[in-house]
């Protein structure tokens, strides 16, 4: 049985390794856009605090989608281990993708935000791959 302790791991642990997959593309120079500050700078502004505002609302998403996936798996009784995780992942991944490029980047308040490359989307996309990955995994090994 799945409890919201496992759940809980899970989505911060999945979090985690997203985190890091966002941030490949502007630490290798393939994009300019840091997706979590910019997520920080539409609630508080472009300022210092944006960076840690965008890393909790990144986390408690995170979190929250870990329920989410478990509900819907729970549903469809379908298991929830890492295959199922990322093919879920995968069509999260493709529906923030297409939201973030279209309706955040485009309108965002800060103009240094509107730049974005190919990079910035493949790797929204991989990462929510390998969050629904993680947190599946997670899942399995706790449960």
């Amino acid at each position: 049985m799945i409890t919201w302790y496992s759940l809980l791991l899970a989505g911060c642990a999945g979090t985690s390794v997203m985190t890091v997959f966002l941030f490949i593309p502007r630490w290798a120079g393939w994009s300019k856009v840091d997706v979590i500050r910019a997520g920080g700078a539409l609630v508080v502004g472009m300022n210092s605090k944006a960076f840690v505002t965008g890393m909790g609302i990144h986390l408690l998403m995170g979190v929250g989608f870990s329920y989410l996936y478990a509900a819907f798996l729970g549903l469809s009784h379908l298991p929830f281990n890492a295959l199922t995780g990322s093919l879920l992942g995968s069509l999260h991944g493709v529906v923030v993708m297409l939201l973030v490029a279209i309706l955040i980047m485009e309108h965002h308040p800060v103009a240094r935000y509107h730049e974005r490359g190919p990079a910035t989307g493949l790797a929204q996309l991989g990462a929510h791959i390998l969050y629904g990955a993680t947190v599946g995994w997670v899942v399995g090994l706790m449960n």
